[in-house]
């Protein structure tokens, strides 16, 4: 891992920006979707692998918008804890059947493998997702309820870096 501290905010609003720019620009969106975005107003810095968060990001927005209605609403939250930055990101897709969630995590899972071969995919990204936030340090994890959509979110470990403070 190269890691590097970056402005969280920034790197998410990036990843979000190329996601609304490839739907103004397509001639013919396979789905019409907005992202919401609902982040703190204070910059977050953390320590992270900027191209291995970005993987992440960018696996999580590309289920939300396959699973997702068309005209949906993606909204994306960027929140800091006492010692913790929570990321979520939330659809209003066809959500999680109960018996799947535990294993959603798991390589090569798919909860309908028959819809999610038509539309591609080999049931590692969320496994990898997992192997990437372990290994900084923090947890992912999913609420969803059938019909409703479903709810990703990712903790990584945070320490508030005050204005005056000295880089170590």
């Amino acid at each position: 891992m190269e890691r590097e501290y970056v402005n969280l905010n920034e790197l998410f609003n990036h990843i979000l920006d190329r996601f609304d720019m490839i739907l103004k620009n397509s001639d013919k969106p396979d789905k019409n979707y907005s992202i919401k975005r609902d982040f703190t107003r204070r910059d977050i810095w953390v320590e992270v692998d900027t191209d291995k968060i970005q993987q992440v990001l960018d696996n999580i927005m590309n289920n939300a918008i396959k699973y997702s209605p068309d005209g949906g609403i993606i909204t994306c939250r960027l929140l800091e804890t006492h010692n913790h930055v929570i990321m979520s990101i939330t659809d209003q897709g066809l959500g999680i059947p109960k018996d799947s969630i535990s294993h959603i995590f798991d390589r090569f899972y798919r909860v309908d493998k028959a819809r999610s071969r038509a539309q591609g995919g080999t049931g590692l990204g969320l496994a990898i997702s997992k192997e990437v936030i372990q290994l900084h340090g923090g947890r992912i994890w999913v609420e969803s309820r059938e019909g409703e959509g479903s709810t990703f979110y990712i903790s990584l470990p945070y320490e508030p870096f005050e204005e005056g403070d000295t880089w170590e």
